[in-house]
């Protein structure tokens, strides 16, 4: 056979060789192309589609603006796809008007929506001022609404219809973080209005949404065999605002760091690389990378409704000290210690050294000493009655292999050395995602290792006030403290940016000496691109998807 195509070849002319090499290269650039870069690369195939990775063990389950906290793919999706009454704009790094347009009285206690002409759904349904009242209203005011987050945000304040192109949201007493409540995406009450409110976390609306964002979805999530799945955005033709000139937005989810980056040569940005992969990133000629930093903290929580924990300041204080933060912050590359939850506050001026001849005596001061027969300290503290001083640590546990399980497996490795170093016994449960979640539900732990993640408005309400002390609520400490309740809702009333600021390091004060946590360290995020679009930028982020706040001005470089 070979020889008969060789014959051929040599029967051509010139001409005829010329065009048959072209074609054979151009043959091999297709084939090239198809196994390489099936997903388009910057003008081969889809020169209009830009592509981005994302890791998720979940992936895309609720493409719902009212469940994003609890899954990142989800709320990457829902960006594009939803808008909200408000939205953050990072370049201004501040919470701005989107569907409407706000006015706020003088006491800043009522918070006026004008809802703008002209916007309407996906599915070409008009916007109108039932869709915000049934969204904040009926659901999210509904008891069996499933996000405790929100309910306890909006929770005491009155909404009202005051015509067909207003709402008006009236707060008991001012709070100057509840604008951020306003850039939750809006619901279609002509598509759920229906639903049960309990329904709707599970209702097939979430995989194929309607919404009033810059995109839309023409197709239902795709999965596939190997944990990847798929959603591809759309432009919005009517979309109210400036349209981007980036026609399609393709989202993979991958279930692991290893496996999108294996695959990156079928993705044009790569949203969070890892400590692990950022080398081999950079030896990849077709990346840059961008270094971002969100407001978020792992801590190790205490809970202070746990007898083992309960009142006993000096034992959480020993605790606290045995931990060298420095030195486990050599282990983790790419991380930053904290040790305040106020991420508002200068993280320097709240640095505390730690001290193991402090905590073992802080633990003698406590009535727990070693065994006689324990000369060399080797073993565990007792109190009088014979008791071990022993904690239960539970913390979440992910597939092999993955980035989060290095990450706990090397934190928890550290302080159960750090801390049975000074006597104390240390049990650890490692928890699937439901049980994990059930027994931060049931506050059933005496420690927890989990990360939180503060969002757009710094309100620690949710987290340290004593009545999110519940098991729905988000203080995971049981921390429960007049002092402090009155300071947070001070600086939530407090107007004058000067005393909101004394009562803030008043309040960081007071966590600080009652140690309802350790704070340990915030992650340090790369993104990834391969400079097909220009313009994209991680400057200013609260949360990665804020990216797309300006997905207007992104440019293809190569036009």
């Amino acid at each position: 056979m070979f020889s008969i195509i060789a014959k051929t070849i040599k029967s051509y002319d010139q001409r005829d060789k010329l065009i048959s090499l072209f074609g054979i290269v151009l043959l091999l650039l297709m084939v090239v192309k198809i196994t390489v870069f099936p997903y388009g690369l910057f003008n081969f195939g889809q020169p209009n589609i830009y592509t981005e990775g994302i890791v998720s063990e979940a992936g895309f389950q609720n493409i719902n603006p009212l469940f994003i906290e609890y899954n990142e793919a989800d709320r990457e999706a829902s960006r594009l796809v939803f808008s909200g009454l408000m939205k953050y704009d990072k370049e201004k790094r501040n919470i701005v008007d989107d569907l409407a347009t706000l006015s706020i009285n003088e006491e800043k206690t009522e918070y006026t929506f004008t809802i703008r002409d002209g916007i309407f759904w996906h599915d070409d349904a008009p916007f109108t001022v039932d869709d915000v009242y049934f969204t904040y209203q009926d659901v999210i005011g509904s008891p069996a609404f499933q996000n405790e987050i929100l309910k306890a945000n909006l929770s005491e304040v009155k909404i009202e219809k005051t015509d067909n192109r207003t709402i008006k949201f009236i707060l008991e007493k001012p709070n100057t973080f509840f604008i951020a409540n306003f850039t939750t995406g809006i619901l279609p009450k002509h598509i759920l209005g229906n639903i049960p409110i309990e329904e709707i976390l599970v209702n097939e609306f979430n995989k194929k949404p309607i919404g009033t964002g810059p995109y839309r979805m023409e197709e239902p999530v795709q999965s596939y065999p190997d944990g990847r799945m798929q959603v591809v955005l759309q432009q919005n033709k009517k979309y109210y605002g400036p349209i981007s000139e980036i026609e399609t937005v393709r989202l993979i989810s991958y279930p692991t760091s290893a496996q999108l980056i294996a695959e990156d040569n079928v993705v044009n940005g790569i949203v969070k690389v890892t400590e692990e992969f950022i080398d081999q990133v950079k030896e990849n000629e077709r990346f840059s990378l961008q270094q971002y930093e969100l407001p978020q903290y792992t801590a190790v929580f205490f809970n202070l409704e746990s007898e083992a924990l309960k009142d006993k300041q000096k034992v959480r204080l020993a605790l606290q000290k045995a931990i060298d933060k420095e030195d486990l912050m050599s282990n983790l590359p790419n991380k930053i210690a904290v040790d305040t939850p106020l991420m508002q506050l200068n993280q320097d001026e709240w640095l505390y050294q730690p001290n193991k001849t402090e905590a073992e005596g802080a633990l003698k001061d406590s009535g727990y000493s070693y065994k006689a027969e324990d000369t060399d300290n080797t073993g565990y503290r007792y109190d009088s009655q014979g008791n071990a001083l022993e904690f239960t640590l539970i913390a979440r546990s992910y597939p092999d292999g993955t980035r989060q399980l290095q990450e706990s497996t090397e934190v928890i490795k550290y302080l159960k050395e750090s801390w049975e170093s000074i006597g104390v016994k240390i049990n650890l449960e490692f928890l699937d995602q439901n049980t994990f979640k059930e027994r931060i539900k049931n506050r059933s732990y005496d420690m927890l290792l989990v990360g939180q993640s503060l969002g757009y408005n710094l309100d620690t309400y949710s987290y340290w006030h004593s009545s999110q002390a519940s098991p729905l609520g988000q203080n995971l400490s049981n921390y429960k403290s007049f002092r402090v309740d009155s300071l947070i809702e001070d600086i939530r009333s407090t107007l004058d940016s000067e005393r909101q600021n004394e009562k803030l390091l008043e309040l960081a004060a007071q966590i600080q000496q009652d140690i309802p946590a350790i704070f340990l360290y915030r992650p340090v995020y790369y993104y990834a691109s391969d400079k097909k679009v220009g313009n994209l930028t991680m400057n200013g982020v609260v949360f990665a998807s804020d990216r797309y706040s300006d997905i207007s001005n992104w440019k293809f470089t190569n036009r």
